[in-house]
């Protein structure tokens, strides 16, 4: 296996079988986060296709302060936002400025049984504000304050729309927990 020092001098110099190796390699990581902030899995295989080119083209600037795939996963993050923007036409916010943001999603057996391809899908059918807001939150651990300035919102929008997330994802993952021990009675 290659060494990431090697992949990176590689694809410095536009070698093709670097950037194949580096692609192969971050490839599974890379595509789950943009599955997590896409509508289908032909959009994540756009917007991680772009985000590769991004990061090819980018990968002089890369300084080695931290490690090369989290400096992926954030192109991979912000390039999914940036398509969340462009392909935002009318979207309602409502503003709730006193939503408590820290309300967590229920860690409780529903969601232990659900596996985890039920809660990707899930989170992938939450409505486009919904999901980029509770992906930046309860995943990758931003705040609600730099949430609501990459997606131009308010805080309040920011916590509102986590809310109401969470919300839908705890009667989706009850729904799928019903529906899956009818199944085992049958």
């Amino acid at each position: 296996m290659v060494s990431d020092d090697k992949l990176i001098e590689g694809c410095r110099n536009n070698d093709r079988q670097a950037q194949k190796l580096l692609f192969d390699k971050y490839r599974p990581v890379m595509f789950g986060i943009c599955l997590r902030y896409g509508k289908s899995r032909d959009e994540a295989e756009d917007v991680l296709m772009e985000a590769f080119m991004t990061i090819f083209s980018e990968i002089h600037n890369f300084r080695k302060e931290g490690s090369l795939e989290s400096w992926m996963k954030r192109i991979m993050i912000n390039s999914s936002i940036n398509n969340y923007r462009k392909n935002l036409k009318h979207y309602f916010h409502a503003d709730i400025e006193d939503v408590d943001d820290r309300t967590m999603l229920a860690e409780n057996e529903a969601v232990d049984s659900t596996s985890t391809k039920d809660v990707l899908k899930i989170v992938q059918e939450l409505p486009e504000g919904y999901r980029m807001v509770f992906n930046l939150y309860a995943l990758e651990g931003y705040k609600h304050r730099e949430i609501a300035k990459m997606l131009n919102i308010t805080v309040g929008t920011s916590k509102s729309q986590l809310s109401k997330a969470r919300k839908i994802l705890q009667e989706k993952v009850k729904l799928n927990d019903t529906q899956n021990s009818k199944l085992y009675k049958l």
